[in-house]
């Protein structure tokens, strides 16, 4: 993370410049030690029997390992999208391994991806938006794919805005200010916008605002957890 190495002209190629090297090691570090809240999301998940969800930007697939066995297998289909074929094939491996038979891995770019069959029940961003350039576009394309009254589900790092409405937490200047530009070496972008942005476009379920240790530099990030659904066409 001290020494990246981004290289690439569209943002495909650059994830895959920065993850395809060690994509075999990025559980044992970032989801493990840095991605926090992640278990807590996934538990957090409405999946009924029949039940379709697709995690955008899944990269290894390691979200579904903080499924319980029977809220995995009650799915129909569950499907991985991420632009790293080599974060990808770290997935197809853990589905193998694991004899996941309703998982299923897409290569393709969060605004990108249509669902064979139709609207889907539960989309899942974490740890994604902050990756993507077109967050907004992202998040307005996760709307589109979901049935009416299906669920996004997205955990992530953020900073506040210096004046945030509604009841949501203000963080101090120096986090508003050190994170964005730390994280951003690494091509991770936060956002004062992202949770407005959910707020406005889905019905808030449940958000969580909390702070998370980052290894070594002995502080703590702020991240969320934002559960909503989709209104339905007459709202």
């Amino acid at each position: 993370m001290a020494f990246p190495r981004v290289e690439g002209a569209t943002p495909a190629d650059r994830m895959e410049s920065f993850y395809g090297p060690t994509a075999h090691l990025y559980d044992a570090f970032r989801e493990n030690r840095l991605l926090h809240g992640r278990r807590d999301l996934m538990e957090m998940l409405p999946l009924e029997p029949g039940s379709r969800l697709v995690d955008l930007g899944g990269g290894t697939g390691n979200n579904l390992e903080y499924l319980a066995a029977d809220r995995r297998e009650r799915c129909a289909r569950i499907t991985v999208v991420d632009v790293s074929s080599s974060m990808l094939e770290v997935a197809r491996e853990r589905i193998h391994r694991n004899r996941w038979r309703n998982v299923e891995t897409v290569h393709a770019n969060a605004t990108d991806y249509r669902p064979p069959d139709g609207p889907v029940d539960v989309v899942v961003f974490s740890y994604a938006l902050t990756m993507m350039p077109d967050w907004f576009a992202a998040v307005d394309h996760a709307r589109a794919l979901l049935r009416p009254g299906g669920t996004i589900a997205v955990c992530d790092f953020y900073v506040s805005r210096k004046h945030p409405a509604g009841g949501a937490v203000r963080h101090a200047a120096w986090r508003r200010h050190v994170w964005p530009a730390w994280f951003s070496h690494n091509n991770v972008f936060l956002s004062a916008d992202h949770l407005p942005y959910l707020r406005e476009r889905f019905a808030t379920v449940r958000l969580d605002e909390r702070l998370g240790r980052v290894p070594y530099l002995g502080a703590r990030v702020p991240f969320y957890l934002f559960l909503g659904t989709k209104p339905d066409a007459k709202s």
